[in-house]
């Protein structure tokens, strides 16, 4: 018989002296975890754009059904008393908004004389999805009601979308806060 190694027993050899001297590596390497975290980043970014973009169009939606639902309370209020409501100013637009809410829901600060018999038109007025109802002030968002030269047979009430591409806004009123001329609520 022949030394040597036969084709089966240099294979088996082989095999063995590979399984000894070959490392086990288990895990990510750090290249492949900052692959995988930075994917993730993205996606979590692309996810929150489209998600503060649907909240945008979500309140603007809400503004405009309010504005639908006050100007309903506004005529109910005209069938009742035979003129809208010319409430009185404040110190702040927050402030205007308060004495016009309170007119429609209880029948005070109206700047008319009510006729016997009056009932609210409305048990709660909206407010702008992002006013902050514990403050009186300017700096927040709220709605606005005009009180510059009305007279009863008219009445103005203003609102900001945040979404200039809105389709209200191809409807809307142009011009400003006090006249037509000033700009103040012209489309961004």
């Amino acid at each position: 018989m022949k030394k040597g190694f036969t084709p089966l027993e240099f294979l088996k050899n082989f095999i063995g002296a590979r399984k000894n001297n070959q490392k086990t590596l288990t895990g990510f390497t750090l290249i492949e975890l900052l692959v995988v975290i930075a994917i993730i980043g993205l996606l979590a970014t692309i996810v929150m754009v489209s998600l503060n973009t649907a909240r945008i169009k979500a309140r603007d939606t809400k503004r405009i059904a309010d504005f639908k639902q006050i100007q309903l309370g506004l005529e109910m209020f005209y069938d009742q008393v035979g003129q809208y409501p010319i409430s009185g100013g404040g110190a702040t637009w927050d402030d205007h908004w308060t004495f016009f809410s309170n007119c429609l829901k209880a029948g005070t600060s109206c700047g008319v004389t009510l006729p016997a018999g009056y009932t609210p038109v409305m048990a709660s007025v909206p407010q702008d999805p992002l006013d902050n109802p514990a403050t009186q002030s300017d700096s927040d968002p709220t709605y606005y009601t005009g009180w510059e030269g009305r007279d009863g047979t008219n009445y103005i009430l203003r609102g900001l979308l945040e979404s200039s591409s809105n389709s209200a806004l191809a409807n809307d009123a142009d011009g400003g806060w006090r006249s037509a001329v000033d700009g103040g609520c012209n489309d961004p």
